[in-house]
């Protein structure tokens, strides 16, 4: 009969949780770090400061960022993927480095220059699609409703 004394069986428990500890450690780190995937989810819309492609010889001169113009952004980027009525260009397959954020760059220009770029939810990117433009100046007024029985 094996028997296990008590030692044993502490310096067992003792390796175990140590093994463990640090996996724990890890996910925590990741989860707090993933503000951008968090802010993803919750908004389905992450303000992004520069963009980059995925393999590029030269990646400094290959970034795009506010203020790179037009035609730089098509030699660094590529064609767009859609491109909506008042000139904003959308690129699918887009990601935030370190983190699960994934989704639809959009590039916004102000006089042939970035003025803003985000990485946009498929639900966001197909109501930007969606919605003419004459519908997304319109401002919007809301007011108190009266209370019903």
């Amino acid at each position: 009969m094996n028997v296990i004394d008590v030692a044993s069986l502490r310096a067992a428990a003792l390796a175990a949780a140590l093994l463990v500890v640090p996996a724990i450690a890890s996910a925590n780190d990741t989860a707090r770090a993933d503000s951008a995937a968090q802010l993803f989810a919750r908004a389905g819309v992450v303000p992004v400061e520069a963009a980059k492609p995925y393999r590029a010889l030269n990646p400094g001169a290959s970034i795009v960022k506010i203020g790179t113009w037009r035609s730089n952004v098509a030699l660094r980027l590529g064609r767009p993927s859609a491109v909506l009525e008042d000139g904003t260009w959308l690129y699918r397959n887009f990601a935030v480095d370190e983190s699960r954020a994934h989704g639809t760059l959009v590039v916004q220009f102000d006089h042939g220059d970035v003025s803003q770029m985000s990485l946009v939810s498929p639900s966001v990117e197909t109501a930007m699609l969606t919605t003419p433009a004459s519908a997304k100046g319109q401002k919007l007024v809301a007011s108190k409703s009266s209370a019903r029985p």
